[in-house]
């Protein structure tokens, strides 16, 4: 059986606020791609029309492998500007195909 290549490319960061969080939409390789909320795409906008709940994902993504110090760097820099993170979850590509899902 042939090995896969999986390929660190990014993180989501599930953030808790009552309100969309005003995220750095840059940090080192990363770009922050999109923010969900209850799996719906929230920004970048138009948002739809929804009820929001306190609990944002939010994720950063490089087009080139990152390490996890770099995603370490990334949740530091969050938590120091005081934005509350509740998980994470790292994002791989595996032979180059994105093995995480998409929001509506």
């Amino acid at each position: 059986m042939t090995e896969k290549a999986m390929t660190l490319h990014g993180v989501d960061v599930y953030i808790w606020q009552d309100e969309q969080p005003a995220l750095p939409t840059e940090f080192g390789p990363f770009t922050l791609k999109l923010i969900s909320n209850r799996g719906t795409k929230v920004y970048p906008g138009p948002a739809p029309e929804m009820d929001l709940l306190d609990w944002f994902r939010c994720r950063y993504f490089s087009e080139s492998e990152v390490s996890d110090v770099q995603v370490n760097e990334l949740i530091t820099a969050l938590t120091e500007q005081g934005f509350r993170w509740t998980k994470t979850q790292k994002l791989f590509q595996i032979d180059g195909v994105d093995a995480f899902s998409q929001p509506y």
